[in-house]
């Protein structure tokens, strides 16, 4: 390289960083769930077999749902057809984002446009016996929403419909061409519109979000721009503060001058952090579902959308909150998590230190029953009497199923517009 263009590179290079805010730009790409075979069946039966709707006329078309099978193809799980053609009839349609936030304090019309879609999303119910409440899951960077079928299927053990979206730009939009990048106002607007669909699904029951890492940050957003929607918020491990900082900011500038646009690995320093657990480790690398490589205009977002998480905390002034964080977290600093929690402006807040716990929680099983039990107690303990009775507040968490054990519980897929 001659010496005037290396200065050049050089120069430009460490424009970048010095630029660059100090948030690190990678998140928890966690593994996948296994994916299945699922077949439709009717709304409110039994057993495993999971439903594609079209969530934005669910209250008005009733059982006439649409149906569809998702397929694997290969190593990669398939979208839909239903999700296909959602998605291909909404991409005309735009939304203005005119929620009150940081960034628009008068709730002004910003005339920003915002595509509508179809975020894929799966419920776990147990209709034998009656839901006291609903419990919407957001995930990570680099998972989608079946990362929380443990999870799900032990919450409706135990009185709670548990829903979970996939993000844009992962699971089953990973499929969906045109709609296969991270979008984070895209997916703000998923969250919301989700949430009126099971409002319509549950009438009168209390709704809550439970996000993890970038999820949590999602959840937090979600529960300071639609508090009308949300009966209070669990966030997991929701801080941009990261271990490696640097390492991460040096790799994207790299990529950020060579090509932006252009996804590159950064799954495998991140598994090394997040967990100690070789069977995780080789379940995370090597499953195709996960998605391990993101552009560096990708982490860029992705880090921009992490550093309003304080700004957005201090608006959530009358819901209840509850923070979890691993203290063996080496993805995530414990620290920042808890400089979040203080910037809550909610009395009604609670954060719980879980120690030896790695940076997942909730997703991929690596709940223990402690993490489950403090999620039921404290969801208990916020029940709204007036809409629901309470159930005794002492109620333990009930004992993970083994593989030869059948389960009672409903898992369905639904499109949510």
């Amino acid at each position: 390289m001659a010496p005037i263009a290396a200065r050049t590179f050089l120069t430009t290079l460490l424009a970048i960083l010095t630029s660059m805010p100090a948030t690190c730009l990678a998140d928890d790409l966690a593994p996948s769930a296994q994916s299945s075979q699922t077949t439709s069946s009717p709304a409110g039966t039994s057993g495993s077999a999971s439903k594609q709707v079209d969530a934005d006329h669910s209250s008005d078309k009733g059982d006439g749902h649409s149906k569809s099978k998702r397929k694997k193809s290969g190593s990669k799980e398939k979208s839909s057809k239903a999700e296909s053609d959602a998605s291909e009839k909404s991409s005309t349609k735009t939304e203005r984002a005119s929620e009150k936030s940081p960034d628009n304090p008068k709730g002004k019309n910003k005339a920003k446009a915002v595509r509508r879609g179809t975020p894929p999303c799966l419920s776990w119910v147990d209709y034998e016996q009656p839901v006291r409440a609903v419990l919407l899951c957001v995930h990570g960077l680099g998972l989608h929403n079946g990362t929380y079928d443990a999870f799900g299927k032990r919450m409706s053990k135990m009185g709670f419909a548990v829903y979970a979206i996939d993000v844009r730009g992962f699971g089953s939009w990973m499929a969906a061409q045109g709609r296969e990048k991270v979008d984070f106002d895209g997916c703000m607007e998923d969250v919301r519109s989700t949430l009126k669909v099971v409002h319509r699904a549950h009438p009168g029951l209390p709704v809550f979000v439970l996000g993890e890492s970038m999820g949590g940050a999602i959840a937090l957003r979600a529960c300071a721009q639609f508090p009308e929607l949300i009966d209070g918020l669990i966030s997991s491990v929701p801080a941009g503060d990261r271990f490696k900082q640097g390492q991460t900011k040096l790799a994207v500038a790299f990529h950020l001058i060579a090509d932006p646009n252009t996804p590159f690995d950064i799954g495998t320093s991140v598994i090394k952090q997040a967990t100690a657990k070789p069977e995780l480790r080789d379940s995370w690398g090597n499953n195709p579902l996960s998605r391990l490589k993101v552009s560096a205009n990708e982490l860029i977002q992705f880090q921009n959308f992490m550093n309003q998480n304080h700004k957005y905390a201090v608006l959530i002034k009358d819901r209840p909150v509850l923070f979890v964080q691993g203290c063996d977290d080496k993805l995530v600093r414990p620290e920042g998590t808890v400089e979040l929690y203080n910037r809550l402006a909610t009395k009604d807040r609670q954060i719980e230190l879980i120690p030896k716990a790695e940076h997942l929680i909730f997703e991929e099983g690596q709940f223990t029953d402690r993490e489950v039990e403090i999620v039921n107690n404290w969801l208990t303990s916020h029940l709204n009497s007036t809409k629901i009775a309470p159930q005794d507040s002492g109620a333990q968490a009930v004992p993970n199923k083994t593989d030869g054990e059948k389960s009672d519980t409903s898992k369905k897929e639904i499109g949510a517009n």
